[in-house]
């Protein structure tokens, strides 16, 4: 992931945690020797349960929701390729 030009603190932060994140898959796959999906899934049921324990499950599940319709309505789009026609996989 390329790092911005002058980043903020914030931003700097946000660049580092994604390189961990981008390392502990790493590790997880090639190193653990889990499936792509495996390794998904606990990256997922990680954040949520952080997330529960922080924010209470009903909101939780409220962000996950909200970040389910971001993606179907698109905000990977650019990355697979389903806005262009024969791109990505469709559901």
């Amino acid at each position: 992931m390329p790092k911005p030009k002058n980043p903020s603190p914030d931003e700097m932060k946000k660049h580092a945690c994604d390189a961990v994140i981008e390392r502990a898959a790493e590790m997880m796959v090639a190193g653990a020797g889990a499936s792509i999906p495996m390794m998904i899934d606990r990256m997922l049921t990680y954040a949520a349960a952080q997330a529960a324990t922080l924010e209470g499950s009903a909101v939780t599940a409220q962000h996950f929701r909200r970040f389910a319709d971001s993606i179907e309505h698109g905000l990977f789009w650019s990355i697979t390729g389903e806005d262009k026609m024969g791109g990505g996989k469709s559901n």
